[in-house]
C-alpha cells in the first residue's frame, strides 16, 4: 500500500481529471483517426485493388504536406543566445556554442522533420524536453498524440491543472526500477493508435501513466500503474522544488492552425479534405466516361443470328449473320462537355490555393515567365503562409531552447568538453559546466536570464547562391575597401538579408586591422633612420657628407677617429 505525501483525495481528483480529459479529447481523436485513414489511402492501396476497380485519387494534399515539410526542413532553426545584462555576456556566448551541440546530441534535427509532418497532417506536434539524470544529458522526444492528455479548454498547456502521458514500458525494466511493485508488472499493454484498429497490444509491457501537476510554483510527477501510485517526486529527497527548477510542464506543443480555447490545432487535411474528395469524384466520373467511350460496344438482340465471337474478333474483315442487320446496334457514347473539364481545373486550382501549394512554388511557371529573378519573386510572394508557419514553429522552438538552457543550468554540474568550430571553420573544443551560469547574477541578484534569437539555417542551394551573389556584388562595388568603411557600413546597415550582423562585424574587424596597419606604418616612418644611429663600439665609422659634385665617404678606424676628436677634415675639390 502507498504511504506517502499524496493524499487519497488528491489522487481521486487527478483520476477524475484524467477521465474528463479523455472524454473531451474523444471527438478530436475520432477526427484525427479519420484524417489518418484519409492520408494512408494514398499509399496503402494494392495493385490488385487499383486494377479491379476505378479509383482515381489526386494526391494534391499529400504533395502539399510533403512540400511544406521540405520547406520547413530547409529552414531548420538555429538558436542564438543573447544576454540581458552585460555581465552575462560570457555565459551567453558559451551557450550560443553549447546549446546547438546539445540539440544535435539529442537528435533534434530529425525529430524536427518528423514532427513537422505530424504538424501538417494533424495540426499538432508535441515535444517533450526532459533530462536523463544518470547521463546528465538533455532528452528530447516526440510525443504521440494518442498518449497525451491535458485540459482541452485552455489555450496554453501550462494552464492545465494536470497533464497525463501514457507509455508502455517493458516489464523487466519496471521490475528493476520498482522492485517493490514487481507483482503489478505482468500485463500486456493495450495502446491506442490512429490506425484502423483502435488499439494494439504490446506483449510483456505494462501501461504506465505519468501524471504531472503544479504545486506551489513547482512541477511534480506521479507515476501510476492501474490507478495506483508507484512513485511520486514529493516523496523523493532532492525534489523539494519540483521535478525541474523552471517550474513548467516539460512539453511543448507546436500548432499549425490554432483552435480557440484549446491547446491543440487542426491541420492541412482538415481544411482540404472536402475539396480533395470532390475533385476525386469528378476525376472518377471523367475517367469512367473516357474509358467507356474509348471502347466500341454494341447492343445485340438475343438470338439475333449474329456470331458475337466473330464480331469481337477485329482480325476478321467480314462478319456473317443470318438474321436482320438491325439486330445489333452500336452504342454511341456521349462526349464530355468542356465545362466539366473546366470545372475540374477550377477545383484543382482552388485546392492549390487552399493548401498554398501553387505551381511556381515548385519551380513551374506560366505566362512566359522564365527569368530566375521573376521566378524567385513569385515564389517569395506565394510563400507568405509558409513564412507564417515558420514563425509559429520558431516560437515553439524558442520554448524548447529555453527548457534546454534551464536543464543545463540545473543538471550540467560536471565540466564537459564540446567540439565546435570557430568563425574561420576550424575545429576547436570548449569546456562548459553550469558554474558559469550559476555564478553570474543580474542587478537584482536574480539568476541570469537570456534572450533567444532564432535564425533559419538555410539549406536551399538557390538561397546560398543568392547570398553568394550578394557578397560578390558588395565586393565589386568596393564596399570592402577599408577606405570606404563609413559609407559601406551605412549601406549594409540599411539592407535586410540573412547574415547581415555577421557581415557588419567582419567589416568592422577588417577596418580595425586596417587602422592598426596604418598606425604601425606611421610609427615606422617616424622612427630614426640608420644614418642617424650612432655606430656601435668597435665598428667602422661612416660619415656621409653632401658636397657639390657628389657624395664622398671616408672610412677610418676607431683609433683614428679618437685621435681627431671625432672630426674628420675632408679636402674639398672644386670649392672654396
Amino acid at each position: 500500500m502507498y504511504d506517502g505525501k499524496i493524499t487519497p483525495e488528491f489522487l481521486t481528483e487527478a483520476l477524475e481529471a484524467f477521465a474528463d480529459y479523455k472524454k473531451d479529447k474523444q471527438p478530436y481523436y475520432e477526427l484525427q483517426k479519420d484524417n489518418e485513414r484519409f492520408y494512408r489511402s494514398w499509399y496503402e492501396r494494392r495493385v490488385s485493388e487499383l486494377e479491379s476497380k476505378l479509383d482515381c485519387r489526386n494526391s494534391l494534399v499529400f504533395s502539399a504536406i510533403e512540400n511544406a515539410v521540405a520547406t520547413a526542413s530547409e529552414n531548420y532553426p538555429v538558436p542564438n543566445i543573447l544576454e540581458r545584462d552585460e555581465s552575462n555576456e560570457e555565459a551567453a556566448d558559451a551557450l550560443s556554442k553549447v546549446v546547438p551541440i546539445v540539440l544535435e546530441y539529442a537528435g533534434m534535427k530529425n525529430l524536427y522533420k518528423e514532427n513537422m509532418r505530424n504538424k501538417c497532417k494533424k495540426g499538432t506536434a508535441i515535444y517533450s524536453v526532459t533530462c536523463n539524470e544518470a547521463a546528465e544529458n538533455v532528452d528530447i522526444r516526440i510525443i504521440d498524440f494518442c498518449d497525451f492528455f491535458c485540459d482541452m479548454h485552455v489555450d496554453d498547456i501550462q494552464d492545465s491543472a494536470f497533464v497525463f502521458l501514457l507509455s508502455a514500458v517493458p516489464n523487466n525494466e519496471l521490475s528493476a526500477c520498482f522492485p517493490e511493485h514487481k507483482d503489478m508488472f505482468t500485463g500486456n499493454a493495450a495502446v491506442e493508435t490512429l490506425s484502423d484498429t483502435d488499439t494494439i497490444t504490446l506483449k510483456n509491457c505494462t501501461l504506465i501513466t505519468d501524471c504531472y501537476y503544479k504545486k506551489d510554483g513547482a512541477v511534480h510527477l506521479i507515476k501510476l500503474c492501474n490507478d495506483e501510485i508507484i512513485a511520486a517526486t514529493e516523496d523523493m529527497p532532492g525534489y523539494e522544488n519540483g521535478l525541474y527548477n523552471h517550474g513548467l510542464y516539460p512539453f511543448v506543443i507546436d500548432r499549425l492552425y490554432p483552435i480557440d480555447r484549446c491547446p491543440l490545432g487542426f491541420g492541412m487535411i482538415d481544411v482540404a479534405k472536402s475539396a480533395q474528395i470532390q475533385l476525386d469524384k469528378l476525376n472518377n466520373a471523367i475517367t469512367e466516361n473516357l474509358m467507356l467511350n474509348s471502347k466500341v460496344r454494341f447492343l445485340s438482340k438475343r438470338n439475333g443470328g449474329i456470331d458475337e465471337k466473330d464480331l469481337r474478333n477485329y482480325e476478321k474483315n467480314v462478319v456473317h449473320y443470318d438474321g436482320d442487320s438491325s439486330a445489333i446496334v452500336p452504342i454511341v457514347g456521349k462526349e464530355i462537355n468542356a465545362n466539366y473539364l473546366s470545372h475540374r481545373d477550377i477545383l484543382k486550382d482552388e485546392l492549390k490555393e487552399i493548401l498554398a501549394n501553387r505551381d511556381f512554388q515548385q519551380g513551374q511557371t506560366m505566362g512566359g515567365v522564365t527569368a530566375a529573378s521573376a521566378i524567385q519573386v513569385l515564389q517569395q510572394a506565394g510563400e507568405k503562409r509558409s513564412r507564417l508557419m515558420s514563425d509559429d514553429t520558431y516560437e515553439s522552438f524558442k520554448d524548447i531552447v529555453y527548457m534546454v538552457i534551464e536543464l543545463i543550468r540545473q543538471f550540467y554540474v560536471t565540466p564537459r568538453k564540446f567540439r565546435t568550430t570557430d568563425k574561420h571553420g576550424k575545429k576547436t573544443f570548449i569546456e562548459f559546466s553550469n558554474s558559469l551560469m550559476c555564478s553570474c547574477k543580474t542587478v537584482s541578484d536574480r539568476a541570469a536570464e537570456f534572450d533567444i534569437d532564432v535564425v533559419p539555417q538555410k539549406e536551399n542551394p538557390f538561397t546560398r547562391e543568392a547570398y553568394n551573389n550578394t557578397i560578390l556584388t558588395f565586393w565589386q562595388s568596393g564596399m570592402f575597401d577599408p577606405n570606404a568603411y563609413d559609407s559601406a557600413y551605412v549601406a549594409i546597415s540599411s539592407m535586410q538579408f540573412d547574415g547581415k550582423e555577421k557581415l557588419l562585424n567582419e567589416l568592422e574587424e577588417l577596418h580595425n586591422n586596417f587602422l592598426k596597419q596604418q598606425e604601425a606604418a606611421k610609427d615606422q616612418a617616424e622612427a630614426p633612420s640608420s644614418s642617424q644611429i650612432p655606430a656601435k663600439p668597435g665598428g667602422s665609422v661612416i660619415n656621409p657628407l653632401s658636397v657639390p659634385g657628389g657624395d664622398m665617404t671616408q672610412n677610418i678606424s676607431p683609433a683614428q677617429g679618437a685621435d681627431l676628436g671625432g672630426l674628420i677634415p675632408i679636402p674639398l675639390t672644386g670649392g672654396a
